[in-house]
């Protein structure tokens, strides 16, 4: 078995490569092991295919955030020999937060992953591309194609620009008019007069830094949980917003403008060409259609032992000093 480690230097609030460079050095393996470092976006889904393309098992760990998990998978998705390990290192790790028992500290440890389990579970495709999380249209779509506009602005910061992305959207980007079909059926909550604040087809439970939009979303049962939320006033969109954060919108009857349901096949239809989101990237697409592939790809479970031992190693040296 060889391991991979594609590291992407601007994950997160700073550089962790050396931190992870360490752990890797440290490792006690007999198997092969290399590092790739990105220096570009797009990058790591090229050096993942490449990587795929040997035809040599392997285990390939993504070192970054929710972006570069979701190019390397985009590398990966459909080579039989390959097993995606997500190192979170980066500033959402929204797929992370949905494995639980397991903790992101866990999923931080390379030993850990590196002496992992693997776990086969399912993926939404579209038009080529691919989610193991959440693909999500709307509101929290545009909201994140706006934010570059803010970050240009002098003395703005990503979470100051996220803030006033969300302001700007709450006011220019709440109907979204789309016709829905869930497999194969129209939605009779969506067409192009009566419009969508957004909708999301989940397979994880968690997107956008931990806005639980999908709590009942398993990662391996052959469903995409769907949530639909109508458009809104202004003041009743600022009413739901926390309970939406927190997954309290499901099968809440004071909310009967949210749909839920699960399927197999979801297709978007509009009059002009619509911003998806896969797992934080925003693409544009003409009416999309996810599919769910059942258990199409292997992920890697840390190691709960070498987890726990590091950590009794960790307090035992603070408790030293």
């Amino acid at each position: 078995m060889k391991h991979v480690f594609i590291i992407n230097p601007t994950a997160g609030k700073f550089d962790r490569t050396k931190e992870i460079r360490e752990q890797i050095h440290k490792l006690k393996t007999c198997d092969p092991v290399e590092i790739r470092l990105t220096r570009s976006k797009g990058e790591a889904a090229h050096l993942a295919r490449q990587i795929a393309q040997s035809g040599d098992e392997v285990r390939v760990y993504a070192c970054g955030g929710d972006g570069t998990a979701n190019e390397v998978l985009t590398g990966i998705a459909g080579y039989k020999n390959c097993a995606l390990g997500i190192i979170p290192i980066g500033s959402g790790n929204d797929f992370v937060r949905a494995m639980e028992p397991y903790t992101r500290e866990e999923f931080l440890s390379v030993e850990a992953m590196v002496e992992g389990k693997e776990q086969e579970i399912d993926l939404m495709e579209c038009q080529g591309k691919y989610s193991m999380n959440i693909f999500s249209v709307g509101f929290d779509s545009e909201v994140a194609d706006n934010v570059d506009r803010f970050k240009k602005l002098r003395g703005v910061s990503g979470s100051l620009a996220y803030k006033m992305s969300i302001v700007y959207c709450l006011f220019t980007k709440r109907k979204h008019p789309v016709k829905i079909y869930l497999d194969g059926k129209l939605f009779e909550k969506a067409d192009y007069k009566n419009t969508t604040l957004l909708a999301v087809a989940a397979n994880g439970r968690y997107y956008g830094g931990g806005i639980k939009a999908a709590p009942k979303a398993v990662l391996d049962d052959g469903f995409m949980d769907f949530v639909h939320v109508n458009t809104l006033s202004v003041l009743k969109f600022i009413s739901i917003v926390g309970k939406y954060m927190k997954g309290e919108h499901i099968d809440n009857p004071k909310l009967p403008f949210v749909t839920f349901g699960r399927y197999k096949k979801i297709k978007f239809e509009a009059e002009a060409p619509i911003n998806v989101n896969f797992d934080g990237e925003i693409y544009q697409m003409e009416n999309p259609e996810i599919t769910l592939l059942p258990k199409a790809l292997r992920i890697i479970l840390p190691a709960k032992k070498v987890a726990v031992a590091e950590r009794n190693e960790e307090e035992k040296v603070t408790a030293t000093v």
